[in-house]
């Protein structure tokens, strides 16, 4: 199931709400939670809930056993290798036999959500053995902490010291309530209204025979490929937290307008947070950080980046090229950008980023092969097809830039303070809530098909 379905909107979510309101809340949670995963993925609830116990069990033995290290390494170890066996198992055995994947390819499927739970998992057994955290006593809890439906499938990857003050003791005040509903809107228009629509027009640019494309076209497709993929997800944040508001708990921003950065250092600060700050607290920082040997340590960082977003070759070709340009700006292209005009570091940054989501879009390298061959070969600039389709989508594609940019929150003044005047603010504010509701409900009508492009990381 996904937040950007009929069936979530108008059955799942209000009864969950009107259940949460009478009963047990921490029950009803973890009860929704697993019913809501079950939707997806049946066949793996019971993998989920021993996944669970297991940390909930490891944690408690580093809390109280005197080798704490050792039961650190066993909890670490059994949840990468539960990762690595239902994500990775089919692009291992690739590689084994030569990349021969039809004719040894197993028959594991990867569990909807299992790189974000694993993460919470790990972050929480760590921060135990760090004395950042008490171990939780209760199974329940941590149960709630992990399978939350907000946050289970596509993240925001949420620490335990994040929540765990609320999830016994927690006050729901109306304006929680209200902003988490507004929160909740809002980051269903961002899916259904343009990340829904901008993959239409992705799709018809990267989708078909690219050697007859044009190089505007390719261009353009990967632009728009870049804005679906920011609308999509950070919209699916802004649902997460906006259910969470709902339900008393506050969830860290995901996303801060990355696309008004000025080189790619600052980009993947602003880019998915929550993961960055997971690499850098447990991975980048333990290594040795900035101290010791930064460089080697920025390149395992971004390889496990990549490798974490998916099993294929393109992602670590992704990871190798951002380690790159990162490695190339902390040694001396960020001190020489900052004496550059703003323009021409924004210029840098849509360039790099452009050929970076180039080798994430394609998971197929001989179609990134294609793609790069027909970009730098054909002599065809523009043709009639990428013409008329951007006129015909240029107001979806103005209106999507607009909101990825932080000149948008200027939106949200307008709409709380016109005129000064409260009462007239909040009438408007009203109205357009209910509009992007109405709208998005109107689009998901007869839309058989809208996943998040995350579930598959």
């Amino acid at each position: 199931m996904v937040f950007s379905n009929l069936i979530f909107l108008y059955i799942f979510l209000p009864l969950f709400i009107l259940c949460y309101k009478f009963f047990n809340k921490n029950v009803i949670i973890c009860l929704f939670s697993l019913i809501f995963y079950s939707f997806g993925e049946p066949t793996y609830v019971l993998l989920l809930i021993i996944s669970i116990y297991f940390n909930y069990f490891i944690a408690k033995l580093i809390d109280k056993e005197n080798h704490k290290k050792r039961y650190l390494i066993i909890g670490v170890s059994v949840n990468l290798l539960l990762l690595v066996v239902f994500k990775y198992t089919n692009f291992i055995t690739s590689i084994i036999f030569n990349g021969d994947l039809e004719k040894f390819r197993t028959n594991i499927r990867l569990p909807i959500g299992i790189s974000f739970y694993t993460f919470q998992a790990i972050s929480y057994i760590v921060d135990v053995y760090r004395g950042k955290v008490t171990a939780q006593k209760k199974f329940m809890n941590v149960l709630l902490y992990i399978s939350m439906f907000p946050q289970l499938i596509a993240g925001p990857i949420v620490r335990y010291k994040t929540i765990a003050d609320k999830i016994e003791n927690r006050e729901i005040t109306t304006l929680d309530k209200i902003y988490g509903l507004q929160r909740f809107i809002i980051g269903l228009a961002k899916k259904v209204i343009l990340a829904n629509q901008l993959s239409i027009i992705s799709n018809s640019f990267l989708q078909n025979d690219l050697y007859r494309m044009s190089k505007v076209g390719l261009i353009a497709g990967i632009i728009v490929f870049l804005l679906q993929l920011y609308f999509d997800f950070s919209g699916y944040t802004d649902m997460a937290i906006g259910l969470g508001a709902i339900m008393g708990f506050k969830f860290e921003e995901n996303f801060d307008f990355p696309f008004a950065s000025k080189n790619m250092t600052e980009f993947w600060r602003r880019w998915h947070m929550s993961l960055g700050s997971f690499f850098k607290d447990y991975v980048y920082i333990p290594l040795g950080g900035n101290r010791h040997h930064q460089m080697r340590n920025i390149i395992i960082v971004w390889l496990l980046t990549g490798i974490w977003h998916g099993a294929s070759l393109n992602f670590i070709l992704w990871g190798i090229f951002l380690a790159t340009f990162i490695i190339i700006e902390k040694i001396f292209l960020i001190d020489f950008l900052k004496k550059l005009p703003n323009f021409i570091s924004h210029i840098y940054l849509c360039f790099i980023t452009i050929i970076s989501f180039t080798i994430f879009y394609f998971d197929d390298v001989l179609k990134l092969r294609d793609f790069f061959i027909s970009l730098f070969t054909s002599n065809n600039i523009i043709d009639l097809y990428t013409k008329n389709t951007l006129l015909n989508n240029l107001f979806l594609i103005i209106v999507s830039i607009f909101f990825a940019l932080p000149i948008s929150e200027k939106l949200n003044l307008v709409l709380g303070y016109i005129n000064e005047n409260k009462n007239v603010g909040l009438a408007v504010r009203v109205i357009y809530i209910l509009f992007l509701l109405l709208y998005s409900t109107i689009l998901l009508i007869g839309n058989t098909s809208n996943p998040f492009l995350y579930f598959r990381f």
